[in-house]
């Protein structure tokens, strides 16, 4: 059985992420910007599973959903 391993990364909700949910994304790619523009990357090979509104922050959260082989 593959073990599953969730990755977080927070991007500026008012530019808004540069991926969807179920998109496939590689570890580099340009997910979106931070609060002060610069680009944020996704750590892993892996499928956004979720994007969630933090309005106290006013970000938003990629749950970022990489499947390794098991050790």
């Amino acid at each position: 059985m593959a073990k599953k391993n969730v990755f977080t990364v927070f991007i500026d909700a008012a530019t808004g992420p540069n991926v969807s949910i179920g998109q496939k994304v590689n570890a580099g790619q340009v997910l979106g910007r931070s609060p002060d523009q610069k680009p944020v990357t996704s750590p892993v090979h892996g499928t956004v599973k979720a994007c969630v509104f933090d309005a106290d922050k006013h970000l938003l959260c990629l749950l970022i959903e990489k499947v390794t082989s098991p050790a």
